[in-house]
């Protein structure tokens, strides 16, 4: 059986490199770019389902948990969209799919996915939680540093200053320091062999567009 789960999640880790290398070549071809781009929000879907599928440790706390991260990352962005006060002044583009209050949907498994893997790789690194909590914190602010060029230039979201103010990546860095200080706190075991690959997956996607876009 233990053999059998690392075998899919081999199939399943090359799986989603395909997903990720198909979507740089399309969205780096100019003349593909927008059909490529509206496929994101189905491509963070299936990363999700494929990324959960293969999490060990399943329990009603893990369930609480993840609810609560999903849920609590959508409020802080609708807050953020529309106060201004959190991350600076920004509002979401078309491209995410559908929206309330005019935050994409999708965004809620955007922070539950990021901060999941972040707190895989730090747990693998630190056992110490002060350590591994603000390692995972620190991963979520690269990502987004990785992250924000590219989104602006797809129009996935769009800043009224010329670039994200210094306040978003401090905000970005707060909120994963709770989220992650929130699955340690309850001991929630991350243990899943994909993690690790899909944020190296995400960070080589984003890390190419800022080269193409």
């Amino acid at each position: 059986m233990k053999h059998l789960y690392k075998r899919l999640g081999l199939v399943a880790g090359i799986f989603l490199l395909i997903i990720y290398l198909v979507g740089i070549v399309g969205i780096s071809i100019s003349s593909l770019r927008n059909d490529f781009v509206d496929l994101t929000p189905y491509t963070l879907l299936i990363s999700a389902l494929i990324l959960f599928a293969f999490h060990r440790k399943w329990n009603l706390r893990f369930i609480a948990v993840i609810v609560v991260i999903a849920l609590a990352g959508f409020v802080v962005e609708v807050l953020g969209v529309k106060t201004g006060v959190i991350f600076g002044e920004y509002s979401y583009g078309p491209v995410l799919g559908i929206k309330l209050e005019q935050v994409p949907l999708i965004i809620a498994l955007n922070w539950l996915i990021l901060i999941y893997c972040s707190y895989s790789i730090a747990g693998k690194l630190f056992r110490p939680a002060l350590p591994r909590i603000v390692l995972a914190a620190a991963l979520m602010v690269g990502m987004d540093i990785l992250m924000e060029p590219v989104a602006i230039a797809l129009d996935m979201w769009t800043w009224e200053a010329a670039a994200p103010p210094l306040q978003n990546y401090a905000a970005w860095f707060g909120i994963s320091f709770l989220f992650a200080g929130m699955i340690n706190y309850l001991k929630i075991e991350v243990v899943n062999p994909l993690a690790v690959y899909l944020f190296f997956y995400m960070v080589m996607f984003f890390g190419v567009l800022n080269l193409t876009v």
